[in-house]
């Protein structure tokens, strides 16, 4: 009978999580249970308002389904915009209310109102990947909902879940909107992920990825005031008709950072990278039928104070002339704003067709989603749409180039290649000043390797716009590709005195001189990037693996220290804590990895940090132990919930070796080399074991593995782990090692 009363179905299944309840019953009990009745009925209402079905409650947490994702995803809106009406009006005394929630759509099997299958596991996955005020959304329900989706939405990227084991694309969405502490949480917690078991590659590898990714996109910025930053927000789209909403409002956005760009001395910065400024501009764009209104607003980030702000009133057909009015209009305020001689804006000639401009802005959207054939398709189609309505149009094959490029990078087929030059080299025949073309076609032939090429064109780039900074520091990492490094040096010279106060140029080349060994020069150029912008976390982490790569420990420490102060972060508190370690300053170390285990009290790698601290403080021999038994308990239950991960294999073998079980530790690592057996984190787990073994001739070869890969002497030397190596008997395997590097 009870299989007869069960039946399989779509659905699209939500789960919800208060935010600190669990603290919130730690410190006031009662509060706790008036605030959860509060939370229940905010919740059930919009549920049941939207043609929900609550499934249970578990506690704090609720379950519910929906017969639609679009249905789930208005009450998810609806939800958080009642709780934050909720908390203003509250005593700022109390806790805030504030939910995260998860949803995913797909197939489920109804047994009376239970719901069985992966869809369960997937959508309760979700809710803890949100931020506070936050819903987390699959790529299924993003799909059914992204053309009426209003909220601000952030795309995650391929999410791996635990106990799951497909990876689901997932999307952020956030009623009250995605701020920089939002952007910063996903890369921080992306980098969490991706983080190596050791401490000192993973220090080096970590920040040189940051500044590589930073010097093209530059994230998590707060300018100070000794330059004329302007920070632009994306343009809210206030559109009630279906389809045109986000394309439409980012061309507009888009259109004002292009003109506004050209001003002298003034440095445009992007919000949705997570970058803030003295001065912020914002907007909104309309449109009901014909009818286009467009309203911005210009402000002081400090107390808020309204510099200016209009409307401007037309048809759809007269976007060109309203676009260029609206950016006449904030021109001229900055440049009363930052007493500068005023500023008229080319006029915006991109195509004669409003229709074609269209067609060219829903192509930058597929374009900006995450590459995938569709995308790319997409993308093609309609950056093709855009030319059968002007042939001419040189940004529509622009476009086609990078959706070709975006092709050949999937499927590595020649034909896609040829495609995206020819279109690149059609658009810059339509306009030779395209700037936008000139970086495009450079850097397809600069990741072909076709180093001439790429310095050609980049070059005739930077001939037509002297001050376009992005194309002059794309032309000298090329130089730097080819080994010809006076002469890229030569070019950020000459931006740096072109433009100095625009801080890209002093990120691109504090990275030029990084990865060619010069870090005090490279120390410098980032401690003018801070003295434009005050408070940039990464620049201060540039500082901090600079010193590091000069075996400055305590210098590292003192940077990175307050890079973690502006931005605190388990991660950030822990590569601290790894400098302090290297310093030999143990009770510094001890005191940044508590930091990182406060905030994430079930991380077995923090534990394995303090147990490695203590280890050295004299009289600490049960601190440290009793860590060591918390890095092995915990590693047993990651290896029960995922025993293909390498990683907890190592935390325990390292811990069961310090712990006196060498046996244990060495059959633990015979299962762990089955899953992965040359990496680093291997090396040096066998390397430890070995000389708590006191084997010489297992450290004789684990040395040696370690020193062809990313480790150095210095880095294997300034491992308290590792003093023995500076016994004299080992001293042959360094001087082979250095003798091998000069020849």
């Amino acid at each position: 009978m009870a299989a007869a009363d069960s039946h399989h179905c779509e659905q699209t299944l939500m789960f919800t999580d208060i935010v600190g309840y669990s603290r919130l019953m730690g410190r006031n009990e009662a509060m706790a249970i008036d605030m959860l009745g509060d939370y229940r009925q905010i919740l059930l209402f919009h549920i049941e308002g939207q043609g929900g079905q609550l499934v249970e409650c578990i506690g704090d947490a609720i379950f519910a389904r929906f017969d639609s994702a679009a249905q789930a995803a208005a009450a998810a809106i609806a939800i958080q915009q009642h709780l934050q009406a909720f908390n203003e009006p509250g005593d700022k005394k109390l806790p805030r209310l504030q939910t995260r929630i998860g949803l995913h759509k797909g197939e489920v099997t109804l047994r009376d109102n239970a719901v069985f299958g992966d869809t369960v596991n997937i959508a309760a996955r979700l809710e803890p990947l949100a931020v506070a005020d936050g819903i987390c959304i699959s790529q299924t329900v993003y799909d059914d909902i992204r053309l009426s989706l209003s909220a601000p939405a952030k795309y995650l990227g391929v999410q791996t879940l635990k106990n799951i084991e497909q990876k689901i694309r997932v999307y952020l969405i956030k009623p009250a909107g995605i701020n920089w502490r939002d952007h910063l949480h996903y890369f921080l917690r992306g980098l969490t992920k991706k983080i190596i078991t050791y401490r000192y590659p993973l220090t080096a590898c970590l920040f040189v990825f940051i500044a590589a990714g930073f010097y093209f996109v530059p994230r998590w910025l707060v300018p100070g005031y000794t330059a004329n930053y302007v920070e632009i927000a994306d343009f809210q789209n206030l559109m009630n008709e279906k389809g045109d909403a986000d394309y439409f409002s980012a061309g507009i956005t888009e259109a004002v950072r292009s003109q506004l760009a050209d001003m002298r001395d003034v440095y445009i910065v992007d919000t949705k990278e997570g970058i803030h400024a003295p001065i912020r501009l914002e907007g909104s764009v309309q449109r009901l039928g014909d009818n286009l209104r467009i309203a911005y607003r210009l402000f002081r980030r400090k107390d808020n104070v309204q510099i200016a702000g209009g409307k401007l009133d037309g048809t759809y057909q007269d976007i060109f002339i309203l676009q260029d009015r609206l950016v006449g209009e904030i021109a001229r305020y900055l440049a009363d704003e930052f007493d500068l001689q005023n500023f008229r804006p080319a006029p915006l000639r991109l195509t004669g067709s409003v229709t074609a401009y269209d067609y060219y802005l829903q192509g930058l959207e597929y374009l900006h989603l995450p590459a995938s054939h569709k995308t790319a398709d997409e993308a093609i189609q309609s950056f093709t749409s855009a030319l059968i309505h002007d042939k001419q149009f040189s940004l529509a094959n622009a476009g086609l180039c990078s959706a070709y490029w975006k092709k050949y990078e999937i499927t590595n087929s020649a034909s896609w290649l040829n495609n995206a030059e020819n279109h690149c080299l059609l658009a810059l025949e339509q306009d030779n000043r395209s700037s936008i073309a000139y970086r495009a076609i450079g850097a397809i032939y600069r990741d072909t390797g076709n180093f001439e090429k790429a310095i050609e064109y980049l070059s005739r780039g930077l001939r037509v716009d002297p001050k376009d900074i992005l194309t002059a520091i794309d032309l000298a990492m090329t130089y730097n590709f080819i080994n010809d490094k006076p002469l890229a040096e030569s070019i950020y010279i000459a931006a740096i005195k072109s433009a100095p106060k625009n801080w890209r140029v002093y990120d691109g080349y504090g990275y030029f001189l990084t990865l060619n060994g010069r870090y005090e020069e490279a120390i410098e150029n980032y401690k003018k990037v801070i003295s434009l912008t005050s408070s940039n976390v990464v620049a201060l982490n540039n500082i901090g693996i600079n010193y590091f790569y000069k075996s400055q420990y305590s210098d590292a420490a003192e940077y990175f220290e307050r890079a973690s102060s502006i931005e605190p972060s388990s991660v950030t508190f822990a590569n601290t804590g790894n400098m302090y370690y290297s310093a030999g300053n143990f009770q510094m170390a001890i005191r940044m990895y508590e930091k990182s285990h406060r905030l994430e009290p079930e991380n077995y790698q923090w534990m394995a940090y303090l147990a490695d601290a203590y280890k050295f403080i004299p009289n600490e021999k049960s601190k440290s132990d009793e860590y060591f038994k918390l890095t092995a308990d915990f590693a047993r239950k990651e290896i029960a919930l995922n025993p293909e991960l390498p990683r907890a294999y190592h935390y325990l073998a390292r811990s069961l070796a310090c712990l006196g079980d060498l046996d244990g530790a060495r059959k633990v690592m015979q299962v762990a080399d089955t899953l992965e057996t040359n990496s680093t984190d291997s090396i040096y787990t066998h390397l430890r074991i070995a000389i708590l073994e006191e084997n010489d001739d297992k450290i004789v070869k684990y040395v040696r593995y370690l020193l062809d890969t990313e480790y150095s002497d210095k880095l294997i030397w300034s491992d308290p782990d590792f003093s023995v190596l500076k016994d004299s008997r080992f001293e042959y395997l360094f001087f082979n090692k250095l003798m091998i590097r000069e020849d």
